[in-house]
């Protein structure tokens, strides 16, 4: 399956992934997209052989279609709103806001924008024989380049933006391809001091992103409840 983009649901995913043959499947996803079927639209279409009844030079045609090169920059944000599908105390875990986007991953890659595929979660690496965790690894195909995304539930420290240099140099030097781009980090943060992220990433600005996020405030009661515990 190819990355998935911001303008199809996941039980789009669910119809198109039963399908077999990868230029078939790639074409109904094309044609979902600039026709903007419903899910039953689309299941009616491959159910009604559209693919194999549409002549070849028109599907070859479709194929030949080449956008150009996306400017990382314009890629990512300032500020990601989480609010729609997060609550979180104050407490909480980085683990319990990754666990809380991937149980709400396709509302989080709307919020990301098209273009972006997830890789892996968790995913390690070992520098000086010591393993390391990057939380998500994502692909924007659109750039094309891998993303090592960093989650952070407090204020951003600019040890997190050294942490993140070291993972993405890693990256540069022993996991991407000859035709990919450099690998981007980006670091998604719930609070981050201006001063701080302009020093902490003097001469790294075109290879670290730092974004923060808004998550919805629990309620009054769920707060009392909360403390009560403590």
């Amino acid at each position: 399956m190819r990355s998935l983009t911001a303008q199809l649901s996941w039980t789009h995913y669910v119809a198109l992934i039963d399908i077999d043959n990868n230029k078939k499947r790639v074409f109904f996803e094309n044609e979902a997209v600039r026709y903007s079927w419903s899910v039953r639209e689309l299941k009616k279409q491959i159910n009604a052989n559209l693919y194999e009844n549409t002549p070849r030079q028109e599907i070859e045609a479709a194929f030949k279609t080449k956008l150009p090169a996306v400017d990382a920059p314009k890629v990512f944000k300032n500020t990601y709103d989480f609010r729609l599908f997060i609550e979180l105390h104050p407490e909480k875990s980085e683990k319990a806001l990754e666990n809380k986007i991937l149980e709400n991953f396709e509302m989080f890659f709307r919020e990301l924008g098209e273009g972006f595929s997830i890789l892996g979660r968790q995913v390690p690496l070992k520098i000086d024989g010591e393993t390391h965790y990057i939380d998500i690894v994502l692909y924007h195909r659109g750039i094309p380049c891998m993303v090592l995304a960093d989650l952070k539930i407090g204020r951003l420290d600019s040890r997190d933006i050294g942490q993140m240099n070291k993972y993405v140099g890693y990256y540069r030097r022993n996991k991407q391809y000859e035709h990919e781009k450099d690998t981007i980090g980006l670091i998604i943060c719930r609070e981050a001091g201006r001063e701080e992220i302009a020093y902490a990433l003097d001469g790294l600005e075109e290879k670290i992103f730092v974004a923060k996020y808004k998550v919805k405030l629990p309620s009054d009661e769920k707060i009392k409840r909360a403390l009560k515990k403590l």
